[in-house]
Order: structure tokens, then sequence, then C-alpha cells
């Protein structure tokens, strides 16, 4: 089977790297930018996999190919943008990696596989965690695909977050803190943040100790706005 790897994650690609790299080398071709879709017309690719992928995915390559993206909430709950942030803030401590079929609505098409993951942790720790999954899925796809399973039950859906979101707000209790601090602790995506006069607190790699306080490092910056 020909296929086609698109994320624009380098954390990802390095995993992949480490992890599978027969996965790797054996792609026809890989994306890492919006641009490098265009091309894929031309390659008569069978499936493409879209493991981290945030740019619209034409009607036409999607009628041309199978193709499989990964979504990280219990589908059809959590359909949408911010997947992880949303569960963790959401206050659930588990999701499932999920394989699913691309269709012309977000997040609707039927499901090759799902897989249960921790969100517990680090942001980077889960986001690993989660790529590892999607590695682990697209190996088992190319070996056998099956035949996807349309969703069943209650739709969800999950808004992207905005910057502003970011922003801590003091009133939450101190669990919703901690996690809000450690799931946007990602690189790429923008961190917790207090404003206090004309600085921004910017907060990442908390702990929370047994007395309940939360310990993180800070880093102070001239608010912009």
């Amino acid at each position: 089977m020909k296929y086609a790897i698109a994320c624009k994650s380098n954390s990802f690609w390095s995993l992949l790297q480490e992890k599978s790299p027969a996965l790797l080398n054996n792609a026809a071709y890989i994306c890492k930018y919006q641009e490098d879709l265009l091309l894929l017309s031309k390659k008569n690719i069978d499936l493409i996999f879209f493991p981290h992928w945030s740019w619209i995915v034409s009607n036409k390559l999607i009628e041309e190919c199978t193709c499989i993206c990964f979504h990280s909430t219990p589908l059809p709950y959590g359909r949408g943008g911010s997947p992880i942030q949303n569960m963790v803030l959401n206050g659930h401590q588990t999701t499932q990696v999920v394989a699913l079929k691309m269709t012309n609505q977000l997040d609707a098409g039927p499901i090759y596989l799902r897989q249960d993951v921790s969100l517990l942790g680090g942001g980077e720790e889960v986001f690993r965690r989660i790529y590892l999954a999607s590695i682990s899925m697209m190996n088992k796809l190319l070996h056998e695909l099956p035949t996807p399973i349309p969703q069943i039950g209650d739709v969800t859906l999950f808004e992207r977050r905005k910057n502003e979101q970011s922003n801590i707000d003091m009133n939450n209790s101190i669990e919703h803190i901690f996690d809000k601090i450690r799931v946007l602790d990602v690189d790429g995506y923008p961190p917790a943040y207090i404003d206090v006069g004309k600085y921004r607190l910017i907060f990442s790699h908390p702990i929370m100790r047994l007395s309940g306080d939360i310990e993180a490092h800070v880093r102070i910056q001239k608010h912009n706005d």
C-alpha cells in the first residue's frame, strides 16, 4: 500500500524516527506544511495518515484516497478543536486516541480503532503518549485496514481555545489552576499566564505539593497589550 504521512509537529517526526523508523522510511511522501498536500494528488497515494494536522484538507483529496486522522477524545464526544486541553480542563483524567476516516464533516467519520490514554502528567508527557498511540495504530492499520464503524451516541462539540483563554482565573480551584498550567505547558501552545500591571507572568513546569500548594517556573515579561 502506498501511503503518506501529514503532520505539522516536529516532536512527532522525531518520535516516529526513534520508535518506528520503518514506518517513516517506507512512506511514499511526507507533508509538514499545508502546501505539501497540493502535490499529493499527483503522487497516486492510496492512504494518508494525519496524526497532528490543523489545516483544512480539500474534499477532492478526501475523495481521491483514504484519509485517516487521529483525534484525542472518545468520539462522538469532543469533536472540534483543542481536544487534549478541553478534555483536561473539563476534568477528565483519561481520553481515547481515535483513528477515523476523514469526511467533509469535521471529526464525524467512521472509526477504525480506539486506544485509551492517560491525561495525567505534564502537557508534553501527555502529547508523547498520544503520539505513541497514533504510531502504534498507524502500524496496525497498514497491516490490516478494517471496515470503519460509524460513530454512535450524542455529539459534544469542543471549540478551539483562544490565546486569551490561557489567562488564569484565580477564583478557580487549585486543582483546576494546576491542570491549566500543566496542559498548556507544551511547545507551540499559548501558556498559562496572569497579567499584573504592565507585566505578564507566564507559568510552566508545575508541581502539586502534598500541602496542596503549586510550585511552578515563572517568566516575567512586559505585557504587550
